[in-house]
Protein backbone atom coordinates (compact mmCIF):
# COMPACT_ATOMS: atom_id res chain seq x y z
CA UNK A 1 0.00 0.00 0.00
CA UNK A 2 1.18 3.33 -0.55
CA UNK A 3 1.69 5.92 2.30
CA UNK A 4 1.79 9.07 0.45
CA UNK A 5 -2.13 9.15 1.41
CA UNK A 6 -1.02 8.75 4.81
CA UNK A 7 -1.98 10.74 7.64
CA UNK A 8 0.91 12.54 9.02
CA UNK A 9 1.16 13.96 13.02
CA UNK A 10 4.42 14.34 14.92
CA UNK A 11 6.49 12.16 12.97
CA UNK A 12 4.39 9.58 12.24
CA UNK A 13 2.34 8.54 9.06
CA UNK A 14 -0.27 6.30 9.05
CA UNK A 15 -1.10 3.44 6.45
CA UNK A 16 -4.82 4.70 4.88
CA UNK A 17 -5.71 0.96 4.31
CA UNK A 18 -4.38 -1.07 7.73
CA UNK A 19 -3.80 2.43 10.02
CA UNK A 20 -0.74 1.04 11.15
CA UNK A 21 1.58 3.76 11.88
CA UNK A 22 5.67 4.69 11.20
CA UNK A 23 8.10 6.74 12.40
CA UNK A 24 8.83 8.29 9.04
CA UNK A 25 12.70 9.48 10.15
CA UNK A 26 13.92 5.72 10.70
CA UNK A 27 11.07 3.43 9.41
CA UNK A 28 10.51 1.61 12.74
CA UNK A 29 6.84 0.50 12.63
CA UNK A 30 5.25 1.42 15.11
CA UNK A 31 1.44 0.09 15.73
CA UNK A 32 0.21 -3.16 14.22
CA UNK A 33 -0.28 -4.95 11.90
CA UNK A 34 3.06 -3.52 10.73
CA UNK A 35 5.37 -6.00 11.88
CA UNK A 36 8.07 -4.58 9.18
CA UNK A 37 10.31 -1.30 9.26
CA UNK A 38 10.28 0.37 6.12
CA UNK A 39 13.73 1.04 4.45
CA UNK A 40 14.35 4.37 4.65
CA UNK A 41 17.00 6.75 2.23
CA UNK A 42 19.56 9.83 2.68
CA UNK A 43 18.12 13.04 1.75
CA UNK A 44 19.40 16.74 1.34
CA UNK A 45 18.64 20.05 -1.10
CA UNK A 46 21.34 21.03 -3.09
CA UNK A 47 20.78 24.56 -5.04
CA UNK A 48 16.96 24.17 -4.76
CA UNK A 49 16.49 20.34 -5.61
CA UNK A 50 16.04 17.47 -3.12
CA UNK A 51 18.70 14.46 -3.62
CA UNK A 52 17.90 11.03 -2.90
CA UNK A 53 20.45 8.41 -2.26
CA UNK A 54 19.00 4.94 -3.14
Amino acid sequence: MHLADGLVMDYEIECPKHNATFDYRTGEAKRAPACVNLNTYPVRTEGGRVLIEV
